[in-house]
């Protein structure tokens, strides 16, 4: 018991954290304590966020699991603690508590922020669980705890239409893809009389199981969690909610959620369907290129600062995708022609594939956390009337400047780092196919360079506009996390070599376990 509730600890502190918060709201009403609330729930990250890096410090190679007395499997629930795991649940909380910082200056003016704050703590523990998660009945309660805190973010600002109804909509959207992940689950369980992932993974290298079954099984599992994901053509629901959630939750929607779907799609497939017996990579290949290339050809045309960065996002899953798809792609060719380059290739998709996650997610937490200091100043998301709003707003116009640039690709900023990996993964298969899937890539990636440098040119470069002419720069409690994001950017840049050890532990602990 003791060990499967040390497993569990980042998610347990920020369970009770959000549990207190409430008596915490009522007393700062009653008492009339400022920013109560807030304080209570960063503290609350704080802990578990220290929790998992001591966890991460103390972590055996090949990690460890933990059941739950008396559900032991391959029934009951199990929890697992691997380089994977801890590299998710280290970031969910980082960047949750830099949100958390943010919140307390940034949601001064909203009311009932003591639900907000247990919404949020309730969202990072919903995601730490699903990180940890042995089985697909405990990865899909968690599932649900993450996603119910998020229709309640998105909503948060119930007094507008447009909150409504952007929440309405990814509260359907959302639900049907769960409901379809579940059908996949269900499958799972009625072949294998277990939802343990490791049992599971046994159950499925038999040779008599059908590949059909096997596929229509994959193919849920990616649809039912490729709607959070945001992969076209699922992706529809992320530029309503993200223009119409505080910035606060934009981040976390953009940084974090869709990310955990992502974890979810590759823990489930590469675990139960080995990617060296079932051929999904090209697949995976192919939503990754039509995924960056729709989300990038509209975000070009946007002009609302938040719903431009909100398909920026959907364009970035491309990436993820395609570097786990070349991993996929690559373990099925190993297996069967026995190169040791194209194992190689994979780990490097691997690899590039988590760098991205964690390039992406700092970098678009960052920019919407200065999106939203932006708009809070100037009073509007049109792009054009934000003209030079990084002049009035040093602080914010810097860190909002390295953000664009590290999602551009430049160099030496954490996305030139992942995206550099992401491509030679890509090329060093070498066969046609890959070949034209990483051109078309490339071809995305400089796509993209056009909207940011826009961004950075309207907002940063060009003297200030009427809108902005008396702006002033934000409180430094919002400014703190935004500078703090932008370092990370710039060390993981310059010295990108422990975060890529980190990654390619986390590649092998999935790619290469018995």
């Amino acid at each position: 018991m003791d060990s499967f509730l040390y497993v569990l600890g980042p998610t347990l502190v920020l369970s009770a954290f959000s549990a207190l918060t409430p008596i915490v709201g009522y007393l700062e009403g009653r008492k009339k304590y400022k920013h109560l609330s807030g304080a209570f729930a960063t503290l609350g990250f704080l802990i578990a966020f220290i929790i998992a890096i001591q966890m991460y410090v103390n972590l055996p190679a090949d990690g460890f699991r933990a059941y739950l007395p008396g559900f032991s499997p391959p029934i009951g629930v199990e929890v697992i603690v691997d380089t994977l795991s801890m590299f998710m649940v280290l970031l969910f909380c980082g960047l949750g508590m830099l949100v958390s910082i943010y919140s307390i200056r940034y949601m001064d003016h909203d009311t009932g922020l003591d639900r907000y704050y247990t919404m949020l703590l309730l969202l990072v523990a919903g995601m730490a669980g699903v990180a940890v998660s042995g089985d697909l009945f405990t990865l899909f309660v968690f599932w649900e705890l993450m996603s119910i805190a998020s229709y309640s973010l998105v909503s948060f600002r119930k007094y507008r239409w447009e909150p409504i109804e952007a929440g309405f909509k990814y509260l359907v959207m959302s639900t049907v893809g769960s409901l379809i992940a579940l059908l996949g689950i269900a499958l799972l369980y009625g072949y294998a009389g277990t939802v343990n992932l490791s049992a599971l993974s046994v159950a499925f290298s038999s040779s008599a199981v059908d590949p059909a079954y096997c596929y229509l099984v994959i193919t849920l599992i990616l649809v039912g969690f490729g709607v959070t994901a945001s992969i076209v053509p699922f992706h529809t629901w992320l530029p309503d909610a993200h223009p119409a959630a505080p910035s606060s939750i934009s981040a976390m929607l953009s940084g974090l959620v869709i990310k955990v779907a992502v974890y979810a799609i590759s823990r489930t497939a590469f675990t139960v369907f080995a990617p060296s017996t079932f051929n999904y990579g090209l697949v995976l290949v192919v939503f990754a290129v039509v995924t960056a290339t729709v989300a990038n050809m509209q975000a070009l045309l946007q002009r609302d600062v938040k719903r431009l960065l909100a398909f920026s996002s959907t364009a970035n899953i491309g990436f993820i995708i395609f570097g786990l798809g070349v991993a996929a792609y690559s373990v099925h060719i190993w297996a069967t022609v026995g190169s040791s380059s194209f194992l190689a290739a994979a780990v490097t998709g691997f690899m590039g594939a988590l760098m991205h996650l964690l390039s992406h997610a700092i970098g678009k937490g960052l920019l919407f956390l200065a999106a939203g200091s932006f708009v809070t100043r100037a009073k509007t998301r049109n792009i054009y009337e934000l003209e030079g709003v990084g002049r009035a707003m040093p602080w914010t116009g810097a860190s909002f400047s390295i953000g664009l640039l590290s999602l551009a690709g430049a160099p030496p900023l954490a996305g030139f780092v992942s995206k550099l990996l992401l491509l030679m993964a890509g090329y060093s298969v070498g066969d046609l196919f890959m070949n034209v899937a990483t051109s078309l890539m490339l071809l995305n990636s400089i796509f993209a360079v056009a909207y940011y440098l826009r961004l950075l040119q309207v907002c940063v470069i060009r003297p200030r506009g009427d809108k902005v002419k008396i702006v002033k720069e934000a409180s430094p409690i919002m400014v703190l996390p935004l500078v703090l994001l932008m370092i990370a950017l710039i060390i993981i840049g310059c010295y990108p070599w422990p975060f890529v050890e980190v990654a390619r532990n986390a590649t092998l602990n999935l790619l290469l376990a018995p």
